[in-house]
């Protein structure tokens, strides 16, 4: 292994120090929801002001945000992955770190997102290296292989969950037949936990509370899905972060695909999405005796094949595109939708606009979401009144004639969002 170093340390990040980083997948809290940004929207018709742009090689996973820094997983196709670390303010590379990861996925690039402490970053690559960087050293401080050290199988589009930090273990899903989830020591990488085998998945393992109890929830199937737009038993699978012991399992019919964790909505009650023509459910969980009680409160027909939905003042908010959407006719039965928690829709956008396979995020009561077909930047309220835009901007330049697959996860750090296209990342200040 080898590394790249530029040392270039501009520490021009004091005027927003004081709020939220973005510091993994999902933000602070790991449900895509964080305060409110100090910004009127009001921008020039030019759009807002764009920082820096830098290129990047091709793919899906998003940035982190932590303490001035961005960090990015890249990868050259085939080749390696490469951890690159930039100045919020400059875009100006502070280090890299670039390590051998041969092989090629059925779809080219990048999924996750870095998960960045004061201490390490830990990183999760498409074919099956978690690694963990000391910040300090710039260097490798641990690295395992899920493949050939758990018996990992090679999920269709590579494996895609994120790296899940807690308390001082580091969670990721192996996805073998004897190994399904494992965690190591945050620090020294030597292994704490694993779980049984349980089954495929493209999604990210998910701490949340249920019943006053926090556990990592998961979601799987027993069977390799085809991508096929087929509704699947979806196995949601509930263990505890610091023994791996499961605390309940129960199965829905949703997809064949799991790509979107699970969104608690409060104590006893969480959402599972998933696309592929399988739709959302609201459940709940409860205690019958010593035993767990599960309820499906309401089912509805669309569903997120990507990112989560975003919960907001007892409404659901979530960006209902998949395959079936994919072409102009069948745009309008998509949208970005409004759900109450009784499963009413209380509007969608259909093809008006469309948003593709964007990603979005919650800052107090508004959301900001990047379209997936040019990555437009887009500003809406979060309410259940309508659909009420309250800013716009085409930040990349690129028409929306065709979906360009612009589907990576913002971060956003006080008033200023990375996003990136398939070979671009750019910083916006709002």
């Amino acid at each position: 292994m080898y590394r790249l170093t530029l040392v270039a340390l501009t520490l021009a990040f004091a005027a927003d120090s004081e709020t939220a980083d973005w510091p993994q997948f999902l933000g602070p809290n790991g449900n895509g929801r964080t305060a409110a940004i100090d910004s009127t929207f009001e921008w020039p018709e030019s759009g807002p002001a764009i920082l820096w742009r830098r290129d990047i090689g091709v793919g899906f996973g998003g940035a982190a945000v932590d303490g001035g820094e961005v960090f990015l997983l890249d990868r050259e196709v085939g080749i390696e992955d490469n951890l690159i670390v930039l100045d919020l303010a400059t875009g100006d590379e502070l280090w890299s770190y670039p390590y051998e990861a041969p092989g090629r996925l059925q779809v080219p690039g990048t999924r996750s997102v870095p998960t960045v402490r004061e201490d390490f970053v830990y990183t999760s690559g498409g074919q099956g290296q978690v690694t963990c960087f000391d910040r300090e050293t710039q260097e490798i401080a641990w690295s395992v292989d899920l493949s050939a050290d758990y018996g990992g199988e090679l999920p269709m589009f590579g494996w895609s969950n994120s790296v899940l930090v807690v308390d001082d273990v580091v969670v990721v899903a192996a996805l073998g037949q004897d190994v399904g989830l494992v965690a190591f020591d945050r620090e020294s990488g030597e292994e704490r936990w694993t779980t049984p085998g349980v089954g495929f998945s493209h999604s990210t393992p998910t701490l949340m509370t249920l019943l006053g109890k926090p556990q990592i929830l998961f979601l799987s199937t027993a069977q390799a899905g085809s991508g096929a737009d087929i509704p699947m038993s979806t196995i949601i699978s509930s263990f505890d972060p610091a023994t791996g012991e499961q605390i309940w399992r129960t199965e829905t019919l949703l997809t064949s695909f799991p790509i979107p964790g699970p969104v608690r909505v409060d104590d006893s009650r969480f959402f599972v999405t998933g696309g592929y023509g399988s739709g959302s459910t609201l459940m709940r969980i409860a205690m019958d005796g010593d035993a767990f009680r599960f309820e499906e409160l309401f089912h509805v027909a669309r569903g997120s094949q990507i990112h989560i939905p975003l919960v907001h003042d007892e409404h659901i908010f979530l960006i209902a595109n998949e395959n079936k959407t994919d072409s102009r006719a069948g745009r309008a039965a998509g949208g970005l939708m409004c759900l109450n928690l009784e499963g009413k829709e209380m509007w969608r956008t259909k093809d008006a606009p469309h948003f593709g396979r964007g990603s979005a995020i919650l800052a107090g009561d508004k959301l900001l979401i990047q379209d997936g077909f040019n990555g437009a930047l887009r500003v809406v309220s979060a309410t259940s009144r309508g659909y009420e835009p309250i800013a716009e901007a085409n930040v990349f330049g690129i028409d929306a004639s065709r979906d360009r697959q612009m589907w990576a996860p913002l971060a956003l750090a006080g008033n200023r969002v990375v996003m990136r296209s398939q070979n671009e990342l750019l910083c916006v200040e709002l």
